[in-house]
């Protein structure tokens, strides 16, 4: 870092001022799956402004943050007719080719010594609900960030770098122990051309009901060297209403008819997620092995996906002279809805069209991630990555990917 930015950055952080730049990219390139040698880059340069404002005025507990990015590339996955969860790069994801793309603005309000905090502005979802730090280890879109059946099985669960007015309110019971619930609007369209790809709408005329999620969580810590966990389980509910999969406004089904969708009031969505380290690597809080797995559960009347679940591990300072590296495998397979399934197939015997973009009856998708951080030097990263797509877009009649990828990250 420059040295006189640098200096100037750990003035503002004394009077309680954060501020961070970094740019990520990410490549891929296609080594089969009929379209060998396909390629494509993505990037992100991203700006966060966090205010301690205990330290800045005395206003004690208060802390505010905000995230402005500019995202632009290329998704190779729309290149092999996959418009599922799965993406290749996943720092594309939430509305790319965007100049100045508001994230979130918000605050938190610490109470009772820190037991409560109550967070409230334009808030992403999974900035609180169903996050891990472990998840973007990986590059590609189905684990990153969250699992992402959960955004896409229900509009309401607004993740990164998509935002819409909410609150959370979370309790420390005991130590170790938290619950914490949340209410956010459900906007179909965002991140989309009909609200606003930018993020600098603060309307509500798009909101389409509340999005309602509550999660109860342990962070234990076992023996003498600390080996601490992440368990937790989640459930939400969706008050908006939402188009069947299979039957029409008159119960008949709508590959035959042909008719309007009946309208399903309400949604739910059920998450249990959990890692837990096995070796510690070292002194820092999250260095060790971890062994991570979680399965997501979606309303299958309504949603595209019925299941997703996952597997993997993840080392932080996997050789004593690389203590800043981090390597890890995943396996992720997400399930597409049953009702859904069912309307292909009848569509599919009828030559006709089929919904979700789909040339062929949906099954399942699964991705297999092998992935090595390296730590060039201080604010600098280089990722190559490994990645396996079998039936992409949950198609049993698309060949399966193999793609080489790199991410870079520098933080400024």
């Amino acid at each position: 870092m420059y040295q006189p930015w640098g200096d100037l950055l750990k003035k503002w952080n004394k009077k309680g001022i954060g501020l961070v730049f970094d740019y990520t990219s990410e490549s891929a390139l296609a080594l089969d799956g009929g379209n060998a040698g396909d390629a494509g880059y993505a990037h992100q340069i991203g700006a966060e402004l966090d205010i301690d404002w205990e330290r800045l005025i005395g206003w004690k507990g208060f802390r505010s943050h905000a995230v402005v990015v500019n995202r632009a590339g290329h998704n190779m996955a729309t290149d092999f007719g996959d418009r599922s969860l799965n993406g290749f790069q996943e720092i594309y994801g939430g509305g790319g080719n965007v100049g100045v793309k508001l994230v979130y603005v918000y605050g938190t309000q610490d109470l009772l010594g820190g037991r409560v905090q109550i967070a409230f502005g334009k808030m992403s979802v999974n900035t609180d609900f169903s996050a891990s730090p472990l998840y973007c280890t990986f590059m590609n879109k189905s684990i990153c960030g969250n699992p992402k059946s959960l955004t896409r099985g229900d509009s309401g669960f607004g993740t990164y770098p998509g935002s819409t007015y909410g609150t959370r309110v979370r309790v420390w019971p005991l130590h170790g122990v938290y619950a914490q619930f949340g209410l956010y609007g459900t906007n179909p369209d965002l991140s989309s051309n009909a609200y606003d790809r930018s993020g600098w709408n603060f309307s509500t005329n798009r909101y389409t009901g509340m999005y309602i999620p509550v999660e109860v969580g342990l962070i234990p810590s076992f023996g003498p060297h600390n080996l601490v966990g992440h368990y937790k389980l989640g459930v939400a509910y969706d008050t908006a209403n939402y188009a069947d999969n299979l039957y029409d406004v008159d119960g008949g089904f709508l590959a035959l008819t042909h008719r309007s969708a009946r309208q399903d009031n309400g949604k739910t969505q059920l998450w249990i997620e959990g890692d837990q380290m096995l070796v510690r690597n070292g002194s820092g809080p999250l260095h060790g092995l971890y062994v991570m797995a979680g399965l997501v559960r979606n309303t299958p009347q309504s949603s595209p996906y019925l299941y997703q679940y996952y597997a993997g591990f993840v080392d932080r300072g996997p050789v004593p002279w690389r203590p800043k590296d981090t390597f890890g495998i995943i396996m992720t397979r997400a399930t597409a809805s049953p009702d859904l399934v069912a309307t292909q197939r009848i569509d599919y015997a009828l030559g006709k069209k089929l919904p979700a973009n789909a040339t062929y009856p949906q099954s399942h998708l699964t991705v297999l991630e092998v992935s090595y951080n390296i730590h060039a030097c201080e604010g600098l990263s280089i990722q190559p990555d490994f990645q396996r797509i079998m039936r992409p877009n949950l198609q049993r009649n698309k060949a399966s990917i193999d793609a080489l990828g790199l991410k870079i990250h520098a933080v400024f």
